[in-house]
């Protein structure tokens, strides 16, 4: 891999993976340390990192590796690099610092007042999804076409009218329709939505508190069959494969 594509590993879904290493002093013996690291980014790399350089870095066990004018940091073993706040495995082609953030954003799917949300089932309806989404959000409105036309899918949709305040009105107002689903499409549409807005709206409110409990920052923010948070935009090739991949877990 080329430095480019060691950064795109961070972006990649992860699977589980466990590992030690020691960080703290040299995982080589003897002199020439710099050059057995080099040797060994270059050989986990399979050859595609070009090493220009490696230097000590002020902290123990780092060591600061340059590959043309970018620079990252490797622990001793020339195996684990440290880019941009994030922690992998080279070797094994892997983003450990996803691995952890997976683990800390999952929810319990089952938990989710799922009678909460607008149910839509298409085809057998297999893959399971969850997504909280706002009008006046522009990703939001493309994820929403987006997921319409994935086959065989449940699409629970919770409104979350966080982006702007005129979300609000709108949310209301669909959320009185006497048809939620066909009102929420319509104004994911660009459309609006006539109507009373003064029936009970507490479920609004309830999932405005459920957001702030699952430390919902922005939208859209989706959920996985499996629990995994997915936020903002995914290229739609890795949406799907981690949408089918959580399926094939239940």
């Amino acid at each position: 891999m080329n430095f480019n594509e060691l950064k795109s590993l961070f972006f990649r879904a992860a699977v589980t993976v466990s590992f030690s290493a020691g960080l703290a002093g040299s995982a080589f013996a003897g002199e020439n340390v710099e050059q057995k690291i080099k040797e060994a980014v270059e050989s986990n790399t399979a050859g595609k990192v070009s090493v220009s350089s490696v230097a000590k870095s002020p902290v123990p066990g780092i060591y600061e590796v340059t590959s043309g004018t970018d620079i990252f940091y490797v622990d001793s073993t020339g195996r684990y690099g440290f880019v941009d706040g994030r922690l992998v495995d080279m070797k094994e082609s892997k983003d450990l610092t996803a691995l952890r953030l997976d683990k800390l954003t999952s929810i319990n799917f089952k938990e989710l007042p799922l009678e909460l949300a607008i149910k839509t089932v298409q085809g057998n309806g297999k893959r399971v999804i969850a997504v909280f989404e706002d009008p006046a959000c522009p990703i939001c409105v493309a994820l929403h076409k987006f997921l319409a036309q994935i086959p065989d899918a449940t699409v629970y949709t919770f409104m979350y009218p966080v982006v702007s305040p005129d979300s609000i009105p709108k949310a209301q107002a669909a959320w009185c329709s006497t048809d939620r689903a066909k009102a929420w499409s319509t104004l994911m549409q660009g459309g609006q939505v006539a109507g009373s807005k003064s029936c009970d709206t507490t479920g609004l409110s309830r999932i405005a508190a459920l957001g702030d409990k699952l430390n919902i920052a922005g939208t859209p923010t989706m959920f996985l069959s499996d629990g995994r948070r997915l936020v903002g935009a995914t290229p739609p090739d890795q949406l799907m494969a981690a949408i089918d991949e959580a399926a094939r877990k239940k």
